[in-house]
């Protein structure tokens, strides 16, 4: 059974264990030049952690902790 490949955005959440490229920013070379591909310990550590929300959940969920903290008994 073939692996399930994460997608960029996924992969690109996590810092780079290898370069130290920061979240959102691709991996480097020993150059310094931005790299096609991430490192593979990259999408090791992407894999390990939650997918990273998106616009409309983050908001859904700042809402719903709203509501649930006004119509909280107690």
């Amino acid at each position: 059974m073939k692996p399930q490949k994460l997608p960029l955005k996924h992969i690109l959440s996590v810092r780079c264990p290898m370069c130290g490229a920061p979240p959102n920013e691709r991996c480097k070379l020993s150059s310094g030049h931005p790299s096609f591909q991430t490192h593979f310990d990259r999408d090791a550590a992407a894999a390990k952690v939650s997918a990273p929300e998106n616009f409309s959940q983050a908001t859904m969920r700042v809402v719903w902790e709203g509501f649930r903290g006004i119509f909280q008994k107690g």
